[in-house]
Order: C-alpha cells, then sequence, then structure tokens
C-alpha cells in the first residue's frame, strides 16, 4: 500500500504483523515485501499491478501467485487486444470495432462514419471516458459527427495522455443497447468457477443519464441471475469467459490464474454480449458476492495455483442473497 490504512494497521499490530508502505505497482517493491514477510502466496486485487506485471515478477522468485500474467492482464489493460482476441477465435458476444494510435486518423474517421458508436479510451482508465453516442437523426448529423470528434480529441488528450504503455490510443465500437452486467469468475486457466452475476451502476445521476464514475454500486439476486436474466443466457455467459480464458491459452500457452470478469450486456440482437473484460474482481459488484461465498478463500486460491479448482464448489447460504 501507498499510506497505511488504520484499519489493517490495527490488525496487523493485534496479530504482531506489519505493514509494508510503498508503491504497489512496482515489482522490486511487491517482491521484496512478499519475501520479508515470508508469505505463501500473493492475491492480487487491483488491475494496474496486474498491469505492471506483479505476478511474473513474484512467480519468477518462487512465490505462487493468484492473479493474471502481463500478458494475460491485457485482456483487461487493452481493450483493442481483447476485441482482436474475440474475433480471431470467433467468441460470441464480440462487437465490431476500430482502434486508432493516431488522434488525426480516429477524427477522420468519426467524421465519414454517419452511425451510432461507443467512444473509449483504448486502455482500462478506471472506467472513465466512455461515451455512447446515438446518431439516428439526419438533420443533427453534422452536430454528432462535431460530438464525435470532440469526444476522440477529450480521450486522446485527456483519458490518454497519462499512459505510454500501449500503441492504440482511441477504441470506436458498434453502439448496442440493454441492461449491462457483471459475471465473475475464478479460473486456473483449466476450469472456469463462475459466481453470481451482478449489475453495476456507473452513471451519476437518476436513469443513468450523468458521465461515468466508475462505479456507484451494485446489486445482485435473488440467486445466481438477475431479474432480466434467464438462466440459459448465464449459461451462454459463463461460455463466453470460459472460450476467452481457452483462447489465452491458445495464443501463449500459459494459464490463466486468477480472476476473470465479463462486463457484459444483455442485447436483444445478439444476447449476452461483451462490453469489456476484468482481470480481476469487479468494484463494487464484488461486495455483492465475495462476503456470502461459502467456501475458504485460501482453500480457492491454492486450487487455483495447483490447477485443481475443479475440485471446488461454490454455495450460498439460504436468503442471503
Amino acid at each position: 500500500m501507498s499510506r497505511k490504512n488504520p484499519g489493517i494497521a490495527r490488525l496487523c499490530k493485534q496479530t504482531e504483523g506489519d505493514v509494508a508502505i510503498g508503491n504497489i505497482d512496482d515489482p522490486d517493491f511487491v517482491v521484496r515485501a512478499a519475501l520479508d514477510f515470508h508469505v505463501d502466496f500473493v492475491f492480487v486485487g487491483p488491475e494496474e499491478p496486474l498491469f505492471h506485471g506483479i505476478p511474473d515478477a513474484l512467480e519468477e522468485v518462487g512465490i505462487p501467485c493468484v492473479g493474471a500474467k502481463r500478458h494475460m492482464a491485457l485482456i483487461e489493460m487493452s481493450k483493442a487486444f481483447m476485441r482482436r482476441l474475440m474475433w480471431k477465435y470467433k467468441i460470441p458476444g464480440r462487437l465490431r470495432f476500430k482502434a486508432f494510435k493516431s488522434l488525426e486518423d480516429a477524427v477522420a474517421y468519426v467524421n465519414e462514419y454517419a452511425e451510432s458508436v461507443a467512444i473509449k479510451p483504448a486502455r482500462q482508465a478506471g472506467g472513465k471516458g466512455v461515451k455512447v453516442i446515438a446518431d439516428l437523426q439526419v438533420y443533427l448529423s453534422k452536430e454528432k459527427r462535431e460530438v464525435k470528434a470532440e469526444h476522440v480529441k477529450t480521450v486522446y488528450e485527456k483519458h490518454m495522455a497519462v499512459y505510454d504503455d500501449i500503441e492504440d490510443k482511441v477504441l470506436i465500437e458498434e453502439r448496442v443497447e440493454g441492461p449491462e452486467y457483471t459475471l465473475q469468475t475464478f479460473t486456473d486457466g483449466r476450469t472456469v468457477l463462475p459466481l453470481p452475476a451482478v449489475q453495476d451502476n456507473k452513471n451519476a445521476y437518476e436513469m443513468d443519464i450523468g458521465p461515468e464514475t466508475g462505479g456507484m454500486g451494485s446489486i445482485a439476486g435473488p440467486g445466481w441471475l438477475l431479474p432480466f436474466l434467464t438462466e440459459e443466457e448465464y449459461k451462454q455467459s459463463v461460455e463466453t469467459v470460459r472460450s476467452v480464458v481457452e483462447a489465452l491459452w491458445r495464443e501463449t500457452g500459459v494459464r490463466y490464474k486468477g480472476v476473470v470478469s465479463g462486463q457484459m450486456m444483455l442485447t436483444a440482437l445478439w444476447g449476452p454480449t461483451i462490453i469489456e473484460f476484468y482481470s480481476r474482481f469487479g468494484d463494487p459488484e464484488a461486495c455483492n458476492v465475495l462476503p456470502f461465498v461459502e467456501a475458504d478463500m485460501v482453500e480457492i486460491s491454492e486450487a487455483i495455483i495447483d490447477e485443481r479448482l475443479n475440485t471446488i464448489k461454490i454455495s450460498f447460504p439460504e436468503g442471503s442473497r
């Protein structure tokens, strides 16, 4: 951690432990802390340490890690990488897209493309910078082009300005409509163990009319589904996540060991459709699920590390959700 958390510091003191203060995105710092504390394994929570190769560095010194290695974490870090992977392996739930490295090319594209689109940073940027623009009225085409071009500039010059770790800067996708939800799963690269579906609420203000916030809250239940989601659609969602894990194995020969979550939309045309992937739990979606899991997280973590996740079963107490 970069600063002392009073609650964690108190627990450490009570258990005669200690807290390491430093940059959690720095592999050297994390490895040094893990060695000093003689840990059995590390579970990486946030996305940026995954993007910076923390699991790779830990495993190089023999410390097992639950968390996607850097190339696996590209499934979240680079939205263009994720889209290309889904199209290469013809995975259900994919969308048409264009990725741009230069501002000029992206602006030229939206000036010529008179369709409804979603414009996004090509990298994970904390859930910020996404704008969906419906271009439906012919008499407003000029105005809509101007709005698209302006947001492309905002994405490139504001949201992507602090990132130089991927080449693609702007992602433009076909616009789709429907309720969104998140499917969070554990995986050892062989088995995908899904959790109940959760719907997060990203936009500020009533009726979701405000800007993206990165996560205002979330709802779940009853059971493993959501009111708008059928069991068959849930199973399709799980299969999409499983197919991506398999595609990553086929691409790299490395097993994905950690958490992978599909941020999805239930569309009228395509059914369960991928909006983006997380290489970790959703925030705040995990709050709806993890407190009620009737399984030991240490046992789950060890099963992921040892590639025997198929031996783990997850259940929830009746009436808890």
